[in-house]
């Protein structure tokens, strides 16, 4: 489906290739900076009647670790390959460890972790970030994306242009559904009754009015911690909270009348696709592409954020997925550029 946020197919030159081997990284070489869109089979041709102009201000929540240091550098690195231009910014969490410098523009913010006493969850840092950064002086009619700093970027993320109050775009998850009993559980427990049915399955990736963004990011981090804060929920979200900022999300959204258009701004790590303009390297890349990630899984894992120690070079990518080849391909480019 066309997106306003990237071109459409149906605009583009399309040129195909015969043979896999033939879309490797290696032959995306030079192609920084120009607006080409990699699919597998298949090159978008730039043609002068898909490229669209206007900045988007993207944003992501991460902590003063070295863990989310390099990531963020990565980012960076990607983000300007892919000949985005607008200004990235990083929502630092304070950490006990002596503070770190990021290449990108960033802002120092509070850690939001122990919010909920005796239940530390990293995944508050990211409302109670934007929640600061939203309340700072800034153009209200700016277009926000907010990104996670495990992502890479494959081509731009373009300004749909204006968006209006209540209008946002957002990827849709399907572990998001709100007929999944636990997710329901959650529903019913902290979202106000007359609004439940608006409640969308939506999450990162993220693309809404600063302002809209500045008064949904109160009540987001407030409907995170109480969720977060529930026992009843913690054990209807596997025990764990890990999706309490997501649940306060959506039902902030929805009860303040927040409508998002479903889109796809990324591809996963293991999807064997490179059609969406991010690639969210949130599970590890198996050596065979045709195996799946799993928690328990016994299958050879070629590469993981969770292991990895900067700037090691990745290594050789043959025969995992497409979208892994591309990263692992930027990673090493970004590790030499580096030496």
């Amino acid at each position: 489906m066309a997106s306003p946020l990237y071109p459409d197919l149906g605009n583009c030159q399309l040129s195909r290739f015969h043979r896999r081997q033939e879309l490797s990284p290696r032959n995306l070489a030079g192609a920084a900076g120009r607006t080409i869109a990699f699919y597998y089979g298949l090159q978008l041709v730039p043609a002068d009647n898909v490229l669209y102009t206007g900045p988007v201000r993207v944003v992501f929540s991460c902590e003063n670790t070295t863990y989310h240091w390099w990531q963020a550098e990565f980012l960076r690195y990607t983000y300007v390959q892919a000949g985005m231009h607008a200004e990235l910014t990083a929502l630092v969490a304070a950490t006990e460890e002596p503070e770190i410098q990021f290449t990108c523009n960033s802002i120092r913010v509070a850690n939001y972790k122990d919010s909920v006493p005796n239940a530390p969850l990293l995944v508050l840092n990211k409302p109670g970030g934007i929640a600061e950064w939203a309340a700072l002086d800034g153009p209200g009619d700016e277009t926000v994306l907010i990104v996670d700093p495990d992502s890479m970027f494959v081509r731009p993320v373009i300004d749909p242009g204006p968006l209006t109050a209540g209008h946002a775009y957002s990827e849709e998850h399907d572990y998001m559904c709100v007929d999944i009993p636990g997710n329901r559980t959650v529903i019913d427990r902290h979202c106000r009754q007359e609004v439940r049915a608006r409640v969308q399955p939506v999450g990162i990736y993220v693309c809404i009015n600063r302002a809209c963004l500045a008064e949904l990011a109160r009540c987001w981090l407030q409907k995170s911690i109480e969720i977060a804060a529930d026992p009843v929920c913690r054990e209807a979200l596997s025990g764990t909270g890990w999706l309490s900022d997501m649940w306060g999300y959506a039902i902030a959204a929805a009860e303040l009348g927040i409508h998002h258009d479903l889109i796809g701004f990324s591809q996963v790590t293991g999807s064997n696709s490179l059609e969406k303009p991010i690639t969210h390297y949130c599970f590890p890349l198996m050596e065979n592409r045709n195996d799946y990630w799993m928690k328990d899984t016994q299958k050879p894992i070629l590469w993981s954020k969770w292991t990895y120690r900067p700037w090691e070079n990745p290594p050789d990518f043959a025969g995992t997925t497409v979208e892994g080849e591309l990263l692992l391909e930027r990673l090493r480019e970004f590790v030499t550029s580096r030496d």
